[in-house]
């Protein structure tokens, strides 16, 4: 992951995240990490229905579907895993440059 990025996850303590190929081609899907207050890092992928986030409709919890992927104690652990996921952890911003629905 570029330095900037990991600088904001070790530093700042802020979610980072990245599109992804979704599981249909009705949904929008991201990559996201998100450090933890004990030092460790969540990765997850998130999916929404495109006509949620087109439709700039307000959506909740059960709209989002949230897979849990791991939790690392170790920052160089999560670019192996977000490639394994299938994005680049060089593509890995903050959200808002990514159009992650927060």
């Amino acid at each position: 992951m570029r330095t900037e990025v990991r600088n904001r996850l070790v530093m700042s303590k802020a979610l980072v995240s990245a599109r992804r190929e979704p599981s249909s081609s009705d949904r929008y899907a991201w990559v996201w990490v998100a450090p933890l207050g004990d030092g460790t890092f969540r990765v997850s992928t998130v999916e929404i229905s495109k006509h949620i986030v087109d439709e700039d409709i307000c959506f909740f919890e059960d709209d989002i579907e949230r897979v849990h992927i791991g939790t690392f104690t170790d920052i160089s652990e999560v670019d192996d895993l977000v490639r394994g996921l299938g994005v680049d952890p060089d593509e890995l911003d903050p959200p808002w440059k990514n159009d992650f629905p927060l």
